[in-house]
């Protein structure tokens, strides 16, 4: 890759999603070495292709637009490689150096999911009766962040494979993530996990990408303590203070969620765990706020690539 290659970064967002498009493209912006090389495509709302994803795959959240990765092949057909980021995530890590780990033999790059989304998904597969060759659970990714080799994608006909699958088994729980892990076992590569943090904790470096999953529920709403990454995201976005939660010291032991919740699926311990990390990370590591876009960031960021 030229050091003065553009790099393609696509984003959507519709209704309340435009907030957090916002700020993660402000965090973005500042947290990259040459802004001038990025070049972004932001998707809203579209009502002839909203119809036709909503015919094809159907809806996640009450929106179609949850699926349009699928069709970037399809929507930017002089684009070969792009980087691909939800609307909940805070950059804090430069996107260039993403960008460098492209791999020509992979169609799309990414990194785990939490075991609980695991089990909700194979569980579903073996449900439907779903053939996953090449799979394996351990290597179950999610789909927030991750580049995408949009040359193969359209060479292989992901989108095709993908509708395919949509109308034999339906959608399920997480859309378009769980039918990308199931088409695309054997042509997926592995980022490594801060550039998609889902559950901080002590090793997780200050230079990363926060995603914030379930802050989405709240941008509609002003926030009322529900979802404690709001709060983070509230402060970093706004610059609202917020009072240092008590937290566990043993948040992230898995040994220790097992043995309080004995009886309890996966995907439970899960959501203890994401809870508590959270609230210890409030309290001990705010200051990575540092370098993130504050109240004045979205609208400088407009003024940037």
């Amino acid at each position: 890759m030229n050091a003065y290659d553009k790099v393609h970064i696509a984003m959507v967002a519709d209704g309340p999603y435009l907030k957090g498009l916002e700020v993660a493209k402000a965090s973005m912006v500042e947290s990259c070495s040459n802004p001038s090389r990025l070049q972004f495509h932001v998707f809203g709302e579209d009502a002839e292709l909203g119809s036709r994803i909503q015919r094809e795959f159907g809806l996640y959240k009450g929106s179609p637009m949850a699926f349009l990765r699928l069709y970037l092949g399809e929507l930017l057909p002089d684009v070969e490689w792009i980087v691909y980021s939800d609307v909940d995530t805070l950059w804090q890590r430069d996107v260039l150096e993403l960008a460098t780990l492209r791999d020509e033999t992979k169609t799309i790059q990414w990194v785990r999911d939490l075991p609980g989304t695991v089990a909700e998904f194979t569980a579903w597969c073996r449900e439907k009766k779903v053939p996953l060759r090449g799979f394996s659970p351990s290597r179950y990714c999610c789909s927030g962040v991750c580049i995408i080799n949009l040359k193969r994608w359209r060479e292989t006909d992901v989108l095709g494979r993908c509708s395919a699958f949509a109308r034999r088994y339906g959608c399920p729980k997480y859309a378009d993530q769980d039918i990308l892990n199931a088409v695309l076992a054997e042509e997926a590569g592995l980022l490594p996990g801060y550039w998609d943090v889902l559950i901080p904790g002590p090793d997780t470096p200050r230079e990363c990408v926060m995603h914030l999953t379930g802050v989405g529920r709240c941008f509609n709403h002003p926030y009322k303590g529900r979802v404690i990454q709001y709060q983070y995201w509230e402060h970093v976005a706004k610059g609202r203070p917020f009072k240092r939660p008590f937290a566990l010291p043993f948040y992230l032991r898995k040994w220790m969620v097992r043995l309080c919740f004995p009886l309890a699926g996966v995907f439970f311990r899960d959501r203890v765990r994401r809870y508590f990390a959270w609230r210890w990370f409030l309290r001990t590591r705010a200051k990575l706020s540092t370098g993130v876009p504050t109240a004045s960031a979205p609208a400088a960021a407009g003024k940037r690539p």
